[in-house]
C-alpha cells in the first residue's frame, strides 16, 4: 500500500508541475508574493501552532497570489487585443482616437 501511494504522489506532483509550463514569470512573483504574506499572516493569526498557521496561509497565499497575477495578466491581455472605444465606436474606422486625429 505504501507502494501506491507514493506513486500518485509523484504523479500529482508531475501533473501539478506539467500544468505550469505556460505561465508567466509575474505570475510566478505574484505567487511568491502571496504566499509570503499568506505564511506572515497565517503565523500571526494561528496562536495555537505558529508553524501550521503558517504553512497553510503560505499555501493558500500562494494559490490565490498566482491566480489573481494570471487572471490580471490574461484580462489585460485580452483588453489589448480587443481595443475597447467604448460605448461608441468612432465615426471613421481609419481614424485613431488617441494619437490625435492622424491617420494609422
Amino acid at each position: 500500500m505504501s507502494y501506491v501511494k507514493n506513486y500518485s504522489l509523484v504523479f500529482l506532483l508531475v501533473i501539478s508541475l506539467a500544468g505550469c509550463t505556460s505561465l508567466s514569470p509575474y505570475t510566478y512573483t505574484g505567487a511568491g508574493v502571496g504566499g509570503a504574506l499568506g505564511a506572515g499572516a497565517g503565523a500571526l493569526l494561528d496562536h495555537n501552532n505558529r508553524w501550521r498557521g503558517a504553512m497553510v496561509g503560505g499555501l493558500m497565499g500562494g494559490a490565490l497570489g498566482g491566480a489573481a497575477t494570471e487572471l490580471g495578466r490574461r484580462a489585460a491581455q485580452d483588453s489589448n487585443q480587443q481595443r475597447v472605444y467604448g460605448a461608441y465606436p468612432p465615426a471613421d474606422p481609419y481614424q485613431s482616437t488617441d494619437n490625435g486625429g492622424y491617420y494609422q
